[in-house]
C-alpha cells in the first residue's frame, strides 16, 4: 500500500519507524512490513547519511534499517517550540525541531543518532546525524496522567471545533469530511500490541490535532484581536500536549518490544 492509496500521506514517519523497527529488531515483524508501512509516509525514501564524514545518499526503507540493525534502544521525540523534549541545543535539535519529529538510535557509541524526516513532493528525506552530546531521557509520563490530559483535552478541542463550525462558510458535512481525511493522517500505525491503552492515546491525539489542524488553517478562531490571541495559545498548547502524548505512547510501545537494559 503507498501513499497515494490512501490519497493523503502518513504523518509521523520517525514514529512509525521507531515503532515498527523496534518490532523488527525483536524478530515480531518482517523488513517488509516496516517497508510497507513507511509506503503510507511517502512512495519514496532517502537516506541522506552525514555521520562520520560519510555524507552519502541511499534509497529505500531498507537503507534506514541497515542504519538501525543492531540497534540496543530507539526514542522518538516530537519537540516544539517552547519544548524541546529534552534535546540539548545543537544542529540535530534545529533539524529536529524544523520537522517536528526526530527517531534517536543507540547504536552503541557514546552519543546517539538522530534520524530526521522531512517530507517534500511525494517522497521523504531522512537526515541522518550524530549528536555531539548524550541526551538526556526523555520525561518519564504516565500513560493514566497523559490519558487523562488528552481526554481533558478533546473538551477543548470540540469547543474550538464548534467555534470553527459556526463561522466557517464551509458546509458541515465538508468539515466533518476534512476532519476525519485530517484524523485519519495523523494517525500511527502500529505493529500488533498488547497495551490497548497505547491504541487509545495514538487514535485521541489524532483526533485533538486534526481539530487543532482545521482551526489554524485560517478558518477562524475569534472576531477580535484578544480572542484570536488566546485562541492561538490555546492551539499552542494543544498540539504541545498531542505531541508529548503521542511520544510518550510509541516510546512506551519501543519498550515493550526492546526493554531497557538492566
Amino acid at each position: 500500500m503507498t501513499s497515494t492509496d490512501h490519497g493523503i500521506a502518513a504523518a509521523w514517519p520517525a514514529c512509525a519507524l521507531g515503532a515498527w523497527a523496534a518490532a523488527w529488531i525483536a524478530g515480531r515483524c518482517s523488513p517488509d512490513d516496516v517497508v510497507d508501512t513507511l509506503a503510507t509516509s511517502a512512495d519514496l525514501h532517502i537516506v541522506d547519511d552525514r555521520t562520520d564524514g560519510a555524507d552519502t545518499s541511499h534509497t529505500g526503507v531498507l537503507a534506514l534499517l541497515g542504519r538501525l540493525r543492531g540497534a540496543h534502544g530507539l526514542s522518538v521525540r516530537l519537540p516544539v517550540a517552547g519544548d524541546p523534549q529534552g534535546l540539548p541545543p545543537g544542529t540535530a535539535t534545529a533539524a529536529a525541531l524544523a520537522a517536528g519529529e526526530v527517531l534517536l538510535v543507540d547504536d552503541g557509541r557514546a552519543t546517539p543518532l538522530a534520524l530526521i524526516p522531512a517530507e517534500h513532493d511525494g517522497s521523504c528525506r531522512w537526515t541522518v546525524l550524530r549528536y555531539d552530546a548524550e541526551v538526556p531521557l526523555a520525561p518519564s509520563r504516565s500513560p493514566g496522567d497523559v490519558e487523562y490530559e488528552l481526554r481533558q483535552a478533546v473538551s477543548s478541542a470540540t469547543e474550538l471545533i464548534t467555534r470553527v463550525g459556526t463561522r466557517s462558510s464551509t458546509a458541515p458535512a465538508d468539515l466533518r469530511g476534512t476532519l476525519r481525511t485530517l484524523t485519519h493522517r495523523h494517525i500511527v500505525e502500529l505493529p500488533p500490541h498488547d497495551d490497548a491503552r497505547i491504541t487509545r492515546i495514538i487514535a485521541t491525539a489524532a483526533q485533538v490535532e486534526a481539530i487543532v489542524a482545521l482551526a489554524a488553517d485560517g478558518v477562524g478562531i475569534g472576531d477580535t484581536a484578544g480572542q484570536w490571541s488566546a485562541g492561538d495559545g490555546e492551539l499552542r498548547r494543544l498540539v504541545t500536549l498531542t505531541h508529548a502524548a503521542r511520544s510518550a505512547a510509541v516510546n512506551r510501545l519501543i519498550t515493550e518490544f526492546l526493554p531497557p537494559a538492566p
